[in-house]
């Protein structure tokens, strides 16, 4: 593979990604959070969704070497639930400055 293919592979990837966050972000609540404070939102920002991002990566990256043995022991569903879905919640589709310390309910 040539490595100059590389990055537009990886933008491709970032990309799709950032496409399907809509789909769990429509509800149909109300998605303004009129009591986050300016701190709140600078501090979700610059720390939280960037700690979420890697805990998304990281969480995929375990569950793929760790898809072997969920398939035998059948708990395939819930280690994609913790290790993928509820990081990528919480950083692409948890509205700015809410739910700062937890990852929150992936099923909304």
């Amino acid at each position: 593979m040539n490595a100059a293919i590389a990055p537009r592979h990886a933008v491709l990837i970032l990309a799709a990604t950032l496409s399907v966050t809509p789909c769990w972000a429509s509800d149909g609540e109300d998605r303004f959070n009129p009591e986050a404070t300016a701190g709140a939102t600078t501090a979700d920002l610059l720390l939280a969704r960037p700690g979420g991002a890697v805990a998304t990566v990281l969480g995929t990256a375990i569950f793929v070497v760790g898809l072997p043995f969920t398939l035998i022991n059948g708990s395939t569903e819930q280690a994609a639930r913790t290790l993928v879905v509820q990081p990528a919640h919480y950083t692409f589709a948890r509205p700015l400055g809410q739910d700062i310390g937890g990852l929150g309910d992936p099923q909304h």
